[in-house]
């Protein structure tokens, strides 16, 4: 997708992302920050991320505000989350392609 020059927004690849959410039947239902509800999930924009309220932000904010003593740990702990953010993002992004084809189809 090809933004204007003066487009003032950042993070072109999580707004295209939402864009497909909503066109997949999400609804915006927050804007400071950012929420969309789909199929009874609440997802929030945090840090760049779109995350999804059922425990995980919890987590991750923990790990996040914990003290490491050895910092191959907290590396491991955080390229753990990367990798399941990651693979979820991949997982849902094909779902909600796949949908949008059986849509138009």
């Amino acid at each position: 997708m090809s933004y204007p020059p003066d487009e003032r927004r950042t993070l072109h690849a999580l707004r295209d992302h939402i864009d497909c959410l909503l066109a997949a039947g999400a609804s915006l239902t927050g804007r400071d920050p950012v929420q969309l509800s789909l199929q009874g999930r609440t997802l929030t924009v945090r840090h760049g991320m779109l995350v999804n309220e059922n425990g995980h932000q919890d987590l991750i904010e923990m790990l996040a505000g914990q003290e490491w003593a050895n910092t191959r740990t907290r590396d491991l702990a955080i390229d753990i989350c990367i990798r399941q953010l990651d693979h979820t993002l991949q997982q849902n992004s094909l779902r909600v392609r796949d949908q949008s084809k059986l849509d138009e189809g």
